[in-house]
Order: C-alpha cells, then structure tokens, then sequence
C-alpha cells in the first residue's frame, strides 16, 4: 500500500463547544489550523477530503467537504462513515483538525499494522487516539449498522470489529488543542520551533 492507495480525510465535524468557534478555522499566524493539518497530511495521502458540517465555503476552497448523513452532530463516526462512502480509495486516513502535531509517520505506522485487518488506529504509551486511524470501506455495512442502532462510541465500535492498534512513542504528537488557550500554548511552541 502506498500513498496513491490511501485518501486522507480531516475531521472537522464537530461542535467545538469548548473552543468557542469551528475549531478547524481557528487562525495560527494568519491560516487556519485545518491547514497546517492539510499541510502535513498530503505528503502521506493522494488526496484530501474535510469532514465538516458547517463552514463548507471555506474548507471547500481547496478541498473536497464531505458532510455527515445526519446533521446532528452525531460523533467522528458519522463523519467517518461520510467519507468512506465517497472514498475513491479502499484506504482512508482519518485525522482530526485539533492534532497538528501528529506524526509525519502516521500512515506507514499504521499500515505496518494493518495486515489482515481492516481498522487500525493509533495509541502512545499513556492513551489510545481512535480518531487518528487508518480504515477500509469493507467497515461500511458494518459501521451503518453500528450507527443505525444509535451508538455512537468509537472505542466500543473499534473493539466490536476487531482493531488493531499501533504504537506510537511519543504522547506529544497527540496533544489535541481542546481551548482558546490550548492554540495559544502551541502557537508559542511554533515560534520557537521556527527561530
């Protein structure tokens, strides 16, 4: 599998209620978080699609936006489910828009774990991290039933279907910019990285 089998997609569907506004747009040093994700996820995937539910204009200037199938706000596995379905890919990468530090490795890692199953997602020695994973379109029928029964935890519906996970060392890459003073602290941490 290599870059040309996997779409990326960038999670971007959710209410952002502690941030205040759509976490994805959130500006850093003049662009929008969503971009610096798109930035580091290209070099790993053919393509790249934004989950979102609100503020298509702007994430839809460069990307294709896939909305939910229901509009309520229903979890990352609603956005999930949207974008396998209009996957041109049997691969799809999925990264949230409030983790811009996560690994430049993360499909090769979760590729190397990959054999044989269809859903592997990412964890570091403290905590696992569902939303950063990698999943076929074989899930769907599985997923739509999930879903269609009114679940909605992705934890309980990665251990119904068997998922791998993948070991990454180092918890930072994972640290998800939750608040207003979150971004602030990263920015920070930019500048620096940058001087």
């Amino acid at each position: 599998m290599n870059r040309s089998d996997i779409t990326g997609v960038i999670l971007a569907g959710g209410r952002s209620t502690r941030m205040g506004e759509d976490k994805g747009l959130v500006e850093v040093n003049g662009r929008p978080l969503f971009e610096y994700i798109a930035q580091k996820l290209l070099p790993q995937v053919s393509e790249i699609l934004i989950s979102c539910n609100r503020n298509n204009e702007r994430y839809g200037r460069d990307f294709q936006t896939v909305p939910d199938l229901t509009s309520d706000f229903s979890g990352p596995l609603a956005g999930m489910l949207a974008a396998l379905s209009v996957s041109k890919t049997e691969w799809v990468l999925f990264v949230p828009c409030d983790v811009p530090a996560f690994p430049d490795n993360l499909a090769e890692v979760l590729q190397a774990e990959a054999s044989g199953q269809y859903a592997v997602y990412a964890r570091d020695p403290e905590r696992a991290h569902p939303t950063l994973c990698l999943l076929n379109r074989k899930i769907i029928p599985a997923l739509e039933s999930y879903l269609g029964n009114g679940d909605r935890k992705l934890m309980i519906f990665f251990e119904k279907i068997g998922a791998q996970t993948a070991l990454f060392h180092n918890p930072a890459d994972f640290s998800n910019l939750n608040t207003p003073e979150d971004v602030e602290l990263w920015k920070a941490n930019q500048r620096d990285l940058e001087r």
